[in-house]
């Protein structure tokens, strides 16, 4: 069983779509083969849910199962999964090898920049805008027990808003490349502060390019100076993942300070050893996906293009 409340989780405490594409792909490697129904249940079986968060997600229409429905899909575009026959997978060499890499720590990022499912979105686009009556964007595939079935009305919506979201973090992942690496590492300090990790009285620093020893970034939590958190910041291509030595090498460097805490960021993605080592060494990891999602979150970077709001009948005002 997976402790589903270190997952990756949406305001309602469900765990996304994309957090539970490393726990499809891992049991894809326990049976030869899977009808989706029965990978999708196993997937939620193995969160664990709470009986109150399950019933409130089948209320909403929004449950696990068509979330692990979605990663499934993910899986299959990315050539991580196959489908010889309809709705039955069964794990390709190339899932393997990513399970092996990246275990449960599998990201929306590292699925979406497979070739495959890079040449996936190119032909939907391709095919989508001829269609001069609809928004290209306005209905995507959703593997379920019929792999071609589309989702319509308040569904669509949903996936729509996520489809434009990751858009939106992918654009932030590029400018966040391109950035100047002193620009980068003064802006990662900011969404630090932004999240409230500087105290009251306390301060911030990027640190000078040629004397930082590992370190790109201090955070003062105090007026004294007495509680500090060292970071470390990486602009990393996307298959350019963090590994073990990095971990060990930041850590050395935090404890030269003598100090034991430490938070490493990357645009890219972090490997299973790297995920180990830093839980040890208490250094908390930060990868591309997770920084995007805390940068829309905390307005860093971003700002609000647009608001739209959704209306239902207030049954209190038609009472007598």
């Amino acid at each position: 069983m997976i402790d589903y409340t270190t997952l990756k989780h949406s305001s309602d405490g469900m765990p996304t779509w994309d957090a539970l594409l490393g726990i499809v792909l891992k049991l894809a490697t326990e049976k030869r083969k899977w009808t989706a129904k029965d990978i999708k249940a196993a997937t939620v079986k193995e969160l664990n849910l709470p009986d109150e968060l399950r019933e409130k997600e089948l209320d909403s229409g929004n449950d696990a199962i068509k979330r692990a429905g979605f990663a499934l899909s993910r899986l299959k575009i990315a050539g991580y999964l196959r489908s010889d026959k309809r709705a039955e997978y069964e794990i390709t060499t190339l899932g393997k090898e990513a399970c092996d890499k990246y275990g449960l720590t599998l990201s929306r990022t590292v699925v979406q920049n497979e070739p495959l499912y890079k040449a996936h979105i190119a032909e939907v686009k391709k095919a989508k805008s001829k269609d001069t009556d609809n928004d290209s964007d306005n209905n995507i595939e959703y593997d379920s027990d019929d792999p071609q079935t589309t989702l319509s009305n308040e569904n669509s919506i949903q996936e729509w808003f996520n489809l434009k979201m990751e858009e939106t973090k992918d654009h932030l992942l590029t400018e966040l490349t391109k950035m100047n690496p002193y620009a980068f590492e003064t802006l990662m300090v900011n969404l630090l502060n932004r999240m409230g990790y500087k105290g009251s009285n306390g301060q911030s620093i990027v640190t000078q390019k040629s004397k930082d020893n590992g370190i790109d970034g201090v955070i003062y939590q105090d007026a004294l100076g007495l509680q500090k958190v060292y970071l470390q910041v990486k602009r990393y291509a996307a298959g350019n993942s963090v590994g073990r030595h990095e971990i060990t090498s930041f850590s050395g460097a935090i404890n030269l300070k003598h100090m034991d805490r430490g938070v490493f960021i990357t645009t890219s993605t972090f490997t299973s050893d790297a995920y180990e080592a830093a839980k040890g060494l208490n250094i908390v990891t930060i990868d591309g996906d997770a920084l995007t999602n805390l940068m829309i979150q905390y307005r860093v970077g971003v700002e609000e293009a647009k608001t739209y709001y959704l209306y239902r009948i207030n049954k209190d005002d038609f009472t007598e």
